[in-house]
């Protein structure tokens, strides 16, 4: 009789919640889209477009640093439609200090070296006043010159390890650590509770050997074995290979309960059929990157029923209070489409630098990058006027207050190192599509 193998297929936060494209893009790394008001650079082009998002040589430039061509060119295009959705709240309100804001949008391509380079630019050439992103993937080829130039970013999507302890001055980001994350893999393994299927006394783990993989191993494999799980095995792969049957056989080998993957989404289709033309049957658990309709697409049919994944999950306040819903009406009119992965954080993120530019510009202070990442705290974090928008905040501001913004994915009250706290979700599949299992609240990790 065949034995039956489970496994849990993960993609790492930054991966998951920070995924930054794995590979690198294809092309000269010059952005191909822009929006109202917004200019886009790369690679050895720049071109600006018109509309709400400027006015000329007064207007005031932030930068959005993602990927926007390559595989995860999907991570930009979701961000981007909801800082422009801020950019021109911001104009409508007045700007800041009279001046519109536009956005510089610049391609990482998924690449540490185009990071680096469109990163530059955006500094030296276009003197952004902030930026939003980048991705893990790129956040150590660029950390350093955030710092040295004293440039805030507020990164919606860079939940890598490697800013556990180094942020919290110029970087800062709106979505929790893979070392939370981790713990919240962990813990759901644990714990029959949450993810429904059993509790899960050992694991193997196989994890791709880039940094934006790397950086989710030990928080699972320690937090695991914290709890009480045992590791059976561990295997760094080599990302992009063709298959990975061996890879797989070495990890069944040590007889898991469950493995968990931490890989990119084309990787981890791939090992998962690897392993169902193995004859292997199981419960799969993907996390934020594979918890898409696209990857339930992609992924093998036959395997995809009842898999389970882990997500940030919904604030409750925001949910309770109708924010979660308007924000997605709001975007899908904005954009005609509706928001995706990182949105919220995206949200949180620009109207968290967008409130920082607002209470420099009040105080009669000069709009450089330095005064800004100032008072990127001053606007967030507690115990002064709770705000929960831009128009909101700014009113405030103008009345004198300090702020509590309070966004959609948690409270936003940055840490020493620049880092928040927010609730996971476990997700499961069910008829096809992805629901809410269960919730583990920072609390709880």
């Amino acid at each position: 009789m065949k034995q039956r193998r489970e496994f849990l297929v993960g993609a790492g936060t930054a991966a998951v919640a920070g995924l930054a494209g794995c590979s690198g893009g294809s092309g000269s790394g010059s952005t191909t889209e822009s929006g109202e008001g917004t200019t886009a650079t790369g690679g050895d082009e720049t071109t600006t477009s018109g509309g709400d998002g400027g006015s000329g040589g007064d207007a005031i430039p932030i930068g959005v640093l993602l990927p926007f061509s390559g595989e995860y060119a999907w991570v930009g295009e979701n961000v981007l439609p909801v800082t422009r959705m801020i950019a021109q709240e911001i104009n409508e309100q007045g700007g800041i200090g009279g001046r519109d804001v536009t956005l510089v949008q610049a391609d990482t391509e998924g690449s540490p070296s185009a990071s680096l380079s469109a990163a530059k630019k955006l500094i030296n050439v276009e003197n952004v006043a902030g930026i939003i992103g980048p991705t893990s993937i790129t956040m150590s080829a660029v950390f350093d010159l955030f710092q040295e130039n004293q440039v805030p970013i507020v990164t919606p999507t860079a939940g890598t390890t490697s800013l556990d302890d180094r942020g919290g001055e110029y970087v800062f980001r709106t979505v929790p650590s893979d070392a939370l994350g981790g713990r919240a893999i962990a813990k759901a393994l644990r714990n029959q509770q949450y993810n429904t299927v059993t509790d899960y006394s050992n694991m193997a783990l196989m994890v791709g050997n880039k940094e934006v993989f790397q950086s989710f191993k030990s928080p699972i494999r320690e937090s695991f074995e914290e709890f009480g799980g045992t590791v059976t095995e561990a295997v760094d792969f080599k990302t992009g290979k063709a298959s990975y049957e061996s890879e797989v056989q070495t990890v069944m080998n040590s007889e898991p309960e469950v493995t968990v993957l931490v890989g990119s989404k084309d990787d981890s289709i791939k090992i998962m059929r690897a392993a169902y033309q193995a004859g292997y049957e199981g419960n799969w658990y993907v996390t934020q990157d594979q918890t898409t309709d696209v990857f339930l697409e992609e992924a093998p049919e036959q395997v995809t029923g009842g898999i389970l994944g882990l997500q940030s999950a919904t604030y409750q306040a925001a949910e309770e209070e109708g924010r979660i819903e308007a924000f997605q009406q709001r975007v899908t009119d904005f954009s005609g489409s509706k928001p995706k992965l990182f949105a919220r954080n995206a949200y949180d993120a620009m109207n968290t630098l967008g409130l920082a530019m607002k209470t420099t510009a009040t105080a009669g202070d000069e709009i450089t990058p330095p005064n800004v990442a100032g008072n990127v705290r001053t606007v967030a974090n507690p115990p002064e006027a709770v705000v929960t928008n831009y128009t909101d905040g700014a009113s405030a501001i103008e009345e004198g207050s300090d702020l509590d913004y309070r966004g959609l994915v948690g409270p936003i009250d940055f840490d020493e190192d620049g880092d928040v706290g927010s609730p996971f979700a476990i997700m499961r599949v069910e008829e096809g599509s992805w629901t809410q299992a269960a919730t583990i609240p920072p609390s709880e990790l």
